[in-house]
C-alpha cells in the first residue's frame, strides 16, 4: 500500500483548515461577519469609497434598508410592526434606530423652518405638539394664546415661576413658552412611547403579547405620526386636515393588521386607546409646562 506523496490532495484534506477569529469577541468567523456578534472580519478599516458605498447600499437603494422601511411604515399599516415580531428584521432600521432618525429630521427641520407641529382635525383645531409661530387672532379664536394647561396652571398653582409668567402679555407668553418647549418637546415625545405602550398593553391584555412587542408597534406608530406632522405642516389646511384624519385611520387599521379581531372591536378599542393617550398626552403637557416654568 503506498502512502499518499507530499502535496498530493489526500494528503491536503487531512491538515487542519486555518481558524479565523474574531477580533471583537474571540469567535470562529471565517466569513465576512462573525456568527455572534456580527462584526465585519475584515481586519482594515473599510476606505472612504467602501464607506460611502455601504451607505448608500444601506439607506439610498430601492432594497437598502430605509427605503424598504419607510416604503412599509407608510404605505402598509402595521405590516412593518408584523414582519419585526416574525423575526424578518435584517431588511428594516430597527425600531428605535428608526424613531431617533424620524425625531433628528422632524426637530431639527422645526428649528430650522420654525415649524408648527399637531393633527389639524378641523379647521386650525386639533392636537397640537408645538406652535413655532402664532396663529393670527381671527383663526386663532385665543387658543394659541390661552393654552388650556397653561390657564389651569394660572388657576391653580401660585409659585415664582407661575406669577412672573401671569405677570407677562399674551404674547411673551407665548415667545416664552415656545422658546423653552422646542428645547424639550423631543424628550417629551419620546416619553410618551412607552405610556403609549402601556395603553395598548391594557386594551389587549387578553392577547397575551409580551410589552416589547407592544413597544416595538409604539416606536412605528410613533415615527409614522412624527413624518406626517412634518409633511402636514406646510400643506394646505384641507390637505392637513385630511391627512390628520388618515393618520387616525392608518393607527386603526395597523392595529386590526398586527393584534388581529374583527373591525368592531378594533374599532372600539382603538377609540379607546386614542382617547386615553390624549388624556395621558394632556396631563403629560400639562406637567412639561410646569416643569418649564420652574427652570
Amino acid at each position: 500500500m503506498t502512502s499518499p506523496q507530499p502535496g498530493s490532495s489526500e494528503n491536503d484534506e487531512s491538515l487542519p483548515e486555518r481558524v479565523i477569529a474574531c477580533r471583537n469577541c474571540g469567535a470562529s468567523a471565517p466569513a465576512k461577519f462573525c456568527p455572534e456578534c456580527g462584526q465585519e472580519t475584515a481586519r482594515e478599516p473599510r476606505t472612504v469609497a467602501e464607506f460611502v458605498h455601504g451607505l448608500i447600499a444601506q439607506y439610498l437603494l430601492p432594497k437598502g434598508q430605509l427605503w424598504q422601511t419607510l416604503s412599509k411604515l407608510v404605505f402598509a399599516p402595521g405590516v412593518l410592526t408584523v414582519d419585526y415580531i416574525a423575526g424578518k428584521r435584517t431588511r428594516y432600521l430597527r425600531p428605535l434606530q428608526l424613531y431617533l432618525l424620524a425625531s433628528v429630521i422632524v426637530f431639527a427641520a422645526v428649528q430650522v423652518f420654525g415649524l408648527n407641529l399637531g393633527l389639524r382635525l378641523y379647521g386650525d383645531q386639533g392636537v397640537h405638539l408645538l406652535r413655532s409661530a402664532r396663529l393670527s387672532p381671527d383663526v386663532d379664536h385665543g387658543y394659541g394664546l390661552r393654552l388650556s394647561p397653561m390657564q389651569i396652571i394660572l388657576d391653580r398653582f401660585d409659585t415664582p415661576g407661575v406669577r412672573r409668567f401671569g405677570a407677562m402679555s399674551a404674547e411673551e407668553r407665548f415667545t416664552f413658552l415656545r422658546a423653552r418647549r422646542t428645547q424639550y418637546v423631543s424628550y417629551f415625545v419620546l416619553f410618551l412611547v412607552p405610556l403609549y405602550a402601556l395603553t395598548i398593553g391594557l386594551f389587549y391584555r387578553n392577547r397575551r403579547r409580551r410589552y416589547a412587542e407592544h413597544l416595538i408597534f409604539g416606536l412605528h406608530c410613533q415615527s409614522f405620526l412624527l413624518f406626517m406632522l412634518l409633511i402636514e405642516a406646510k400643506l394646505p389646511a384641507i390637505l392637513a386636515n385630511a391627512m390628520s384624519w388618515w393618520v387616525i385611520a392608518y393607527f386603526t387599521i395597523a392595529l386590526k393588521r398586527v393584534y388581529g379581531g374583527t373591525w368592531a372591536e378594533t374599532l372600539s378599542r382603538g377609540t379607546a386607546i386614542l382617547a386615553l393617550y390624549f388624556v395621558i398626552f394632556f396631563v403629560a403637557n400639562l406637567v412639561l409646562v410646569f416643569g418649564l416654568l420652574a427652570l
